[in-house]
């Protein structure tokens, strides 16, 4: 019997690749909603970022010595050697010390037992499910890994961006989402995995091209990590009510929560960064 479908909250491509390292086993397939070059662009802006914004992080103080203590040394070549090693190297960057870029080789073992899809399209992702492979056989698994613990792991089916995916289509509505759930705890069951949604979280930098006042920018970020909350129509191909601006404008007929569409078959769950970001 597969694990219960689950969705997890919204997470960066740096954040959604080192869950899937963590948790994921043998075979796992990682299905992105988008193009690879998008995905690759988004990755590289996300650890350009990273490099730039570093964690804030209380530094120890060093103790400082008076001259009386520690007189100056009298040779000029060895009181000028330590100043030139401790100066930065300005060509050295915090984005190669990012875990994702070093290769142990858990990382190397693991990543080749990854398929990574790419589906830019609601037709693409559908078709793919249609055709998607049942449970492969034991013999032809790969070697058990003594590290890990019995049910500590499973075979996952992680999928990164749906909701954006249907967005702006006439797919956009609580019947083709509830197409496409459908399709995905199908071929959870049958494939015996683990079914993981994931949707986009928007770095800071580009929330703020988009904002400009404080208080704007929070209601933005609540709103993306809170996609589940989004009113959709029931069928597909509903109109929009005409308003004066884009706030004021109605989905035309009865509307639900895309969460409650997600709740007849997955339960949230909380993420290792939403917990780090909440202090728990």
């Amino acid at each position: 019997m597969a694990p219960t479908p689950i969705i997890l909250p919204a997470a960066l491509p740096t954040e959604l690749l080192t869950y899937v390292l963590i948790h994921q086993s043998y075979p796992t397939t990682l299905i992105i909603c988008t193009s690879r070059k998008i995905f690759l662009d988004s990755i590289i802006s996300t650890l350009n970022y990273s490099s730039t914004h570093p964690p804030t992080e209380e530094q120890p103080q060093l103790e400082h010595t008076t001259e009386d203590e520690t007189p100056p040394p009298t040779d000029d070549t060895i009181d000028r050697a330590p100043q030139e090693a401790s100066k930065p190297d300005p060509n050295h960057s915090t984005l190669d010390q990012h875990p994702l870029l070093i290769n142990t080789i858990h990382q190397l073992i693991t990543s080749r037992s990854i398929n990574t899809v790419f589906v830019p399209t609601i037709s693409h992702l559908r078709a793919y499910l249609a055709t998607f492979p049942k449970f492969v056989a034991s013999e032809t698994l790969s070697p058990a890994q003594d590290w890990d613990k019995p049910g500590e792991r499973c075979p996952l089916l992680v999928v990164y961006g749906m909701l954006e995916l249907h967005r702006d289509t006439s797919e956009w509505s609580a019947q083709g989402l509830a197409s496409t759930l459908a399709s995905l705890v199908q071929v959870g069951l049958l494939s015996e995995r683990r079914v993981v949604i994931f949707e986009r979280k928007v770095e800071e930098d580009s929330r703020s091209d988009k904002v400009g006042e404080e208080g704007e920018m929070e209601i933005v970020e609540e709103e993306r990590e809170s996609p589940w909350k989004e009113l959709v129509p029931l069928l597909s191909g509903s109109a929009r009510r005409a308003g004066l601006d884009i706030d004021s404008q109605g989905w035309s007929g009865r509307t639900v929560e895309i969460g409650r569409i997600l709740r007849r078959w997955f339960v949230f769950e909380k993420g290792d960064w939403s917990l780090k970001k909440s202090g728990k």
